[in-house]
């Protein structure tokens, strides 16, 4: 069997191998590969490449905390995770282990899918992390307006900022926590690209307030389970558009699927598995 897994630390939150496998059955290919969740430290790492590197393993989604920090021991780098300066795809190519990125299209696609277009528009990301650097990209390539960087440590906002300005013609903005009403103020649509609201670790927090929401605003989240989170419960009551994180997983998914299989991947059949599993997590806590 090809072995496949979703990997990070912590990973048991994860939904991919829902969506995988879902895809894996469908297509008949379940007979030939597996897909799971492993949890893996950080100090596991490097075993870990050594199994995909060796034929053990043929790949891995790479979710937090690893998507920068797993790079130095990568042997090569698509030019979307090199320019991204962060994975969520890792796979084996003539016994050497590449590097790929599937976080920024598959962010475009959902809001695309949402009818919302980026051009000309002010776009908040809050976050600096892995997936935030791919969105962030992505959103610089593909024609935003106005780009603005928001997070814990305005550090790490300015540093990616300035990758991004040297790598693209889009001026950042950047700022922490506490600039968040004045940067809000005049945005178009909201991007969280922090964990902030995920199930079982921040469920019912949110970085942004209704108070700070206006009722023409997007308010997208990436975290996806729950589906509805604490954040686009407050955008709701704000009467703004939401977004929901779910679409983003399984086009990010779908693109992994065709590296790690060589198929298209069945996305109808991949959404109705997550939503499936969504709707009774959601259910259990009601």
């Amino acid at each position: 069997m090809k072995k496949l897994y979703v990997i990070g630390d912590p990973v048991d939150y994860s939904l991919s191998p829902v969506i995988h496998n879902a895809a894996l059955k469908t297509l008949g290919l379940d007979n030939e590969f597996t897909y799971d969740q492993m949890k893996v430290r950080k100090e596991e790492l490097k075993e870990f490449i050594r199994k995909v590197r060796t034929g053990e393993i043929i790949g891995a989604s790479v979710t937090m905390p690893y998507k920068e920090i797993i790079i130095p021991l990568l042997d090569e780098l698509t030019t979307e995770a090199d320019l991204i300066g962060a994975v969520n795809t890792i796979y084996i190519k003539d016994s050497r282990v590449i590097g790929h990125n599937t976080d920024g299209i598959g962010c475009i696609k959902t809001l695309e899918e949402s009818g919302v277009s980026i051009n000309e528009k002010k776009v908040i990301i809050l976050g600096a992390g892995g997936a935030a650097k791919a969105i962030a990209y992505t959103l610089a390539l593909k024609g935003v307006k106005k780009l603005a960087i928001i997070n814990r440590t305005k550090k790490k906002a300015e540093t990616l900022a300035k990758t991004i300005e040297q790598k693209t013609n889009t001026i950042v903005y950047t700022g922490n926590f506490d600039l968040l009403e004045t940067v809000l103020k005049d945005a178009d649509i909201i991007i969280n690209a922090t964990s902030v609201g995920m199930r079982k670790i921040s469920e019912n927090q949110t970085l942004v307030t209704e108070d700070l929401i206006h009722s023409d605003m997007v308010v997208m989240d990436v975290v996806y389970n729950p589906r509805v989170t604490q954040l686009l419960k407050e955008a709701k009551k704000a009467g703004a558009k939401t977004v929901d994180g779910s679409s983003m997983l399984v086009y990010q998914g779908a693109e992994q699927f065709k590296i790690f299989t060589g198929r298209k991947a069945p996305i109808k059949i991949m959404r109705k598995a997550l939503l499936e599993v969504l709707d009774e997590n959601s259910s259990k806590k009601n």
